[in-house]
């Protein structure tokens, strides 16, 4: 056994943006780095001239301009992530309630007119509403351009003490308390827009944390929309480059912790052994909690201050260009019953290849990816026919006759992907309180132990995995130097 086994400085496991970009900064540093990569897990789908990517928020496609250019290692020219030439659009996406159709205008203006004509019964306790979150985002601007503020803001890691004779303490108050005064469906407005833009589930959203996420146009850079997995390929090229390492593997069967040796990982299926002086779980966690066994102590204990909630389960859909209604934007966020509870179709995450774009279409064709949720528990393949009705008869009414424009529809690669601990897909819950500029749980989980998926940062979507990678690296090297 000894002589296959192989020793790297680190291991990570998932080939999730985070665990790509420390990976990729360790190597640069000489390190020895090794990807375990899931072979069974894919990215994309691709039927009859379509392309697919599924996807778990709305800020997978708006990511910031600065962020990209943090991932861009400068011995890499050209692989800077870079838009493609197109006009950005005026709109980021749509939310549509059973009364209400709102377009989330870049321009606050435009934004103001369109909240003032769908909820003109609450003009005022909307504008109130609205100019406090105005003054708390005067506040994070005067941190952000503070000359000892967190090259990763909005997160923000000083000493206690320096935070508190910055004098640039942010309210405590939570969102529940500003919206208690304000309608069902402007409640629901809110709650679907901080949802779609991240993935936690809450009711309870700190008031700063809305602030930052719903400053549309406000901020002097708006996201670009960006292509996840060409992303994803373009960091594990870089990684490649770098020195990594690569191994696509069936599973990992079992990780033994060895104070002076670090880990021990044995892999399903196959005689070979991998060892490391630290390990990153580039996966969702829950997923880990039973791989180290009784000395998973640690991983179980960071668990518990946050789980999966809802898996988000996609179905592609090969449409015709003259089904999609006038006016209907790319992305779409779309509640059929407001009381109901979001499984079963109910709630839908919506994204249509662009017109014209024969990359993921034919002609006169789109791509719909469609995402609905279903509650962790209820993951059995048996469920997937009863929510593929309740997806289509939402989608029904969204699309009318759709029924006579479909190529086809097809949930296999939901199917077989679900099952994949590769597979990032979730919506979270957070059991406490949280402050939400130093993350729910910690980079460093247990001695040379990390995660760098959604968990740490999960409301900030897409950002928050590419800065927990950011963090995970930093950290790493850091412990290395010393």
């Amino acid at each position: 056994m000894k002589h296959r086994q192989k020793v790297f400085d680190v291991i990570l496991i998932g080939s999730g943006p985070g665990g790509v970009i420390a990976g990729a900064r360790l190597a640069k540093e000489n390190r020895r780095v090794l990807l375990l990569k899931e072979e069974k897990y894919k990215p994309s789908f691709q039927r009859d001239g379509y392309r697919f990517i599924p996807f778990s928020n709305l800020s997978e496609n708006l990511v910031r301009p600065s962020l990209l250019k943090k991932i861009s290692f400068p011995a890499d020219p050209g692989k800077d992530f870079k838009k493609e030439d197109k006009p950005v659009p005026t709109v980021s996406y749509q939310v549509i309630l059973p009364e209400v159709r709102i377009d989330l205008y870049r321009e606050r203006s435009l934004l103001q007119r369109e909240w003032k004509r769908e909820f003109r019964g609450e003009r005022t306790q909307i504008e109130t509403f609205c100019t406090e979150l105005d003054r708390i985002r005067q506040i994070l601007k005067k941190i952000k351009t503070g000359t000892s503020v967190s090259s990763f803001f909005p997160l923000d890691f000083r000493p206690f003490v320096r935070r508190w004779f910055a004098f640039d303490f942010l309210p405590r108050k939570r969102a529940d308390q500003w919206l208690s005064l304000l309608s069902p469906e402007f409640r629901k407005f809110i709650q679907l827009r901080m949802i779609a833009q991240g993935n936690l589930h809450s009711d309870f959203f700190p008031l700063s944390l809305m602030a930052h996420l719903l400053g549309d146009g406000e901020e002097e850079e708006t996201g670009e929309s960006v292509d996840p997995e060409k992303v994803t390929q373009c960091l594990l090229e870089t990684f490649l480059q770098s020195g990594g390492r690569i191994e696509e593997i069936e599973d990992v069967e079992r990780a033994e912790v060895k104070w002076r040796e670090g880990f021990s990982l044995s892999l399903k299926g196959s005689e070979k052994v991998f060892r490391s002086r630290s390990l990153v779980l580039n996966a969702p966690l829950h997923r880990f909690v039973t791989l180290f066994g009784r000395k998973g102590k640690a991983l179980s204990k960071v668990g518990e201050k946050i789980r999966p909630r809802y898996v988000l389960v996609p179905f592609f859909l090969g449409i015709d260009e003259r089904v999609i209604p006038v006016g209907m934007k790319d992305l779409l966020v779309s509640l059929f019953d407001l009381p109901k509870p979001f499984e079963g179709g109910n709630l839908l995450f919506l994204k249509l290849s662009r017109k014209g774009d024969e990359t993921q279409a034919p002609e006169g064709k789109r791509a719909l990816t469609v995402g609905s949720l279903m509650p962790v528990g209820k993951l059995e393949k048996e469920s997937g026919p009863d929510l593929q009705i309740g997806v289509m008869k939402h989608l029904s009414h969204l699309f009318p006759f759709l029924e006579n424009h479909i190529d086809f529809i097809d949930r296999s690669w939901a199917e077989d992907q679900m099952e994949c601990w590769s597979y990032p897909h979730f919506f979270y819950e957070a059991d406490t309180d949280f402050e939400w500029r130093r993350g729910i749980i910690p980079i460093r989980i247990s001695r040379n132990l990390y995660g760098s998926g959604r968990e740490h940062f999960p409301y900030l979507g897409l950002e928050g995995e590419i800065l927990s990678g950011l963090l995970a690296g930093e950290e790493i090297a850091r412990r290395f130097r010393s």
